[in-house]
């Protein structure tokens, strides 16, 4: 009795191991060959990060497209991305984590959210920055600007 449900437990951690597993996160769409993550991808023309972060006042607070480069991804779980054009960057999150992106994103990328300028906790910011690998044992900049995104396309 006692093979008997071993052999039934095993095969049920068998079938189900693909379901426990972590997985890449898949893209809703393709479109035009960009993978797009979280959301459709609204109609209309997109900002660059850089133009948005010099004029503020014209750019936060409303939802709205913005353009740049991948320069980081959260190595953790692709919970947030680097948005930058230049030397200007914002720190793209996916909701409330309510979708990832493959940690080796790269490139080029489109998002749609909103931008604001941050003030985080001392406890956030050393979390972020211990997910790109920073040493925390230094200071740690707690202000920074953020999109809250709701679609990504790489």
């Amino acid at each position: 009795m006692n093979l008997l449900r071993s052999t039934v437990f095993a095969m049920f951690v068998l079938a189900m191991a693909p379901a426990f597993a972590e997985s890449e996160p898949k893209p809703i769409a393709v479109v035009d060959g960009h993978a797009v993550y979280g959301a459709q991808m609204p109609a209309g023309d997109a900002v660059t990060i850089g133009a948005a972060l010099s004029d503020m006042d014209r750019y936060a607070g409303k939802a709205q497209k913005f353009s740049g480069r991948v320069t980081k991804v959260c190595q953790k779980k692709g919970c947030w991305m680097v948005l930058a054009d230049g030397e200007t960057h914002a720190r793209v999150m996916f909701g409330k984590d309510d979708f990832f992106i493959p940690k080796d994103s790269s490139g080029d990328a489109v998002v749609f959210g909103t931008l604001s300028a941050k003030e985080m906790s001392e406890a956030t910011a050393k979390h972020l920055a211990e997910d790109e690998g920073k040493d925390v044992s230094k200071a740690i900049e707690t202000r920074e600007y953020q999109i809250i995104a709701t679609s990504v396309m790489l």
